[in-house]
């Protein structure tokens, strides 16, 4: 039985017109061997899976054909030199890995064999890959050679994190930026090998397959390799899903199609039978941000946008589902769920925090928006009725951390003795004809927005609108302590200077007592 070679290393281009999605540098450097003008080292650099080795290869068989007098742009890929870079063992064509290789002493067994002429090849061709893994010491026992490098000697170098490589190394170089794979040209390529390979597999499955390759044909291939190994007769979306272990699309709309109808138990439904099928909480967050991603860009870009990576069989739905959010709240909750993707890998109550996200964006009217919280300070320092309380709210305005510290029952402060307890706190001085103000860190956390107003009321506009958009995080012996999500986080900058003095006198003058603030970021 023949040994299987894998589909990435079966379907590896082997012409310049092969190559997918990096267009632009095959033609650049074909037009450098046409032109005669073939640089002395080259700097691919990339994401994994782009084509960056694969570019390497068909540079070298250009260079080094043994079928041509000279380097050709259209290598026959039939002689023994061709033959051998194809396998990567040619003997002219060294390559390195650049991350076991990364010494000093490599770099001098380099440079101490590059002086030989190549042994049947036109060019000596050094490839390293990952060339940012070597240390000072090898970058700079390597610049001599790199400047001035013998006429038989070519250098190509390959790296996915180029801001590492020394200026030094950069200047000697040609680069090309090799760019991600768009998910339609990767799913076009699929349904191509497909073909070739005489399997069935459904289009929505290729474009999902290339979707999570996230612009990697190599990842697509292999990822491709594992389905048709575990598929039997057609490979289906649904075997797609099932490999992958993330949520169909189905299942992720119907959590969207909740939150638009304003239904926190159906989004939390939504979420909680994701769950049930396997899914982890960090892909079920990953899903629902590039669905609303997706409902973003049919929002601001129209329905017959390119952008929208979705199958034709989902993107009706999409694009219906868009009409019924505002932009704002798209583009507020594709960055609430960013913020909370980052945050759910080192929560230990992570299911807790996406729960309260799902709530919060799915019943947005009752949290304040700063549109709506603009409007009030304004109609209130006027003397202007306020906007409906009952109207909907454009989007949410603080984090989930924000609801937790509010839902969540507070530690009654330390509070000195002689000031009148009420519920382990002292009642605020409000102004003649309103009800008492309790400081203690529970009833604040329930009822800042009432403090707000009562600044407001007292001309303190400016100190009301910095401090809303915060969370009471605690108040402890006269301390409160404010907390400023990454959205406001000018704002807590503010504060720590003498904006924060303006917020403590305002506060001690509304307590009746001295009141110190602290401002940290939650």
């Amino acid at each position: 039985m023949a040994e299987y070679l894998v589909l990435a290393r079966k379907y590896r281009s082997t012409t310049f017109d092969e190559v997918v999605g990096q267009e632009p540098i095959a033609r650049t450097l074909v037009n450098a061997i046409t032109g005669g003008r073939i640089a002395h080292a080259y700097l691919f650099t990339g994401t994994r899976g782009v084509g960056k080795t694969t570019m390497a290869r068909l540079f070298a068989k250009a260079l080094n054909c043994l079928n041509s007098d000279a380097p050709t742009p259209t290598p026959c890929n039939r002689c023994n030199a061709c033959v051998a870079i194809s396998r990567g063992d040619d003997v002219d064509v060294v390559e390195i890995d650049g991350a076991s290789n990364r010494g000093i002493d490599e770099i001098r067994e380099l440079r101490a064999n590059a002086i030989y002429r190549p042994a049947r090849s036109r060019y000596k061709i050094y490839y390293i890959d990952e060339v940012h893994m070597l240390t000072k010491e090898a970058f700079n026992a390597l610049l001599k050679t790199l400047e001035e490098p013998p006429g038989h000697v070519k250098f190509i170098f390959a790296t996915t994190e180029a801001e590492k490589l020394p200026a030094t190394i950069l200047s000697r170089c040609q680069r090309f930026d090799f760019r991600n794979i768009p998910t339609r040209r990767i799913a076009e390529h699929l349904r191509a090998i497909c073909k070739t390979e005489k399997v069935q597999v459904a289009d929505d499955a290729l474009f999902r397959v290339a979707r999570s390759a996230a612009g990697s044909m190599r990842d697509a291939l292999s990822l491709l390799d594992q389905l048709l190994a575990a598929g039997e007769g057609t490979v289906r979306d649904e075997d797609v899903v099932r490999l992958l272990g993330v949520p169909g699309d189905e299942r992720v709309l119907s959590i969207a199609s909740a939150i638009a109808a304003g239904d926190p138990a159906g989004a939390l439904k939504g979420l909680d039978d994701a769950l049930a099928g396997g899914v982890t909480l960090g892909v079920a967050v990953g899903a629902l941000g590039e669905t609303f991603r997706n409902l973003m860009i049919a929002s601001a870009c129209g329905s017959g946008s390119e952008l929208i990576e979705l199958p034709d069989a989902h993107r009706a739905a999409v694009i219906e589902l868009s009409g019924r959010f505002s932009l704002p709240a798209l583009v507020h909750a594709v960055g609430m769920l960013q913020t909370l993707l980052r945050t759910v890998r080192n929560s230990s109550v992570a299911r807790a925090l996406v729960e309260a996200t799902l709530v919060r964006l799915a019943a947005a009217e009752k949290f304040v928006d700063p549109t709506s919280l603009i409007e009030r300070l304004e109609s209130l320092a006027s003397g202007r009725p306020g906007p409906a309380t009952g109207q909907k709210k454009n989007f949410p305005l603080s984090p989930p951390a924000a609801d937790a510290a509010r839902l969540a029952p507070a530690r009654s402060p330390n509070v000195a003795s002689s000031s009148p307890a009420t519920g382990g706190g002292f009642e605020l001085k409000p102004p003649a004809g309103s009800a008492p103000l309790k400081w203690e860190a529970s009833w604040l956390a329930a009822n800042w927005q009432t403090v707000g107003d009562e600044l407001v009321a007292r001309g303190q506009t400016p100190v009301a609108g910095t401090i809303l958009p915060a969370m009471v995080v605690g108040f402890s012996d006269g301390v409160l302590t404010l907390g400023f999500d990454d959205a406001h986080a000018r704002l807590r900058e503010q504060c720590e200077g003498r904006a924060g003095e303006a917020v403590a006198a305002a506060l001690s003058e509304l307590a009746g007592r001295a009141i110190r603030c602290q401002f940290v970021a939650v």
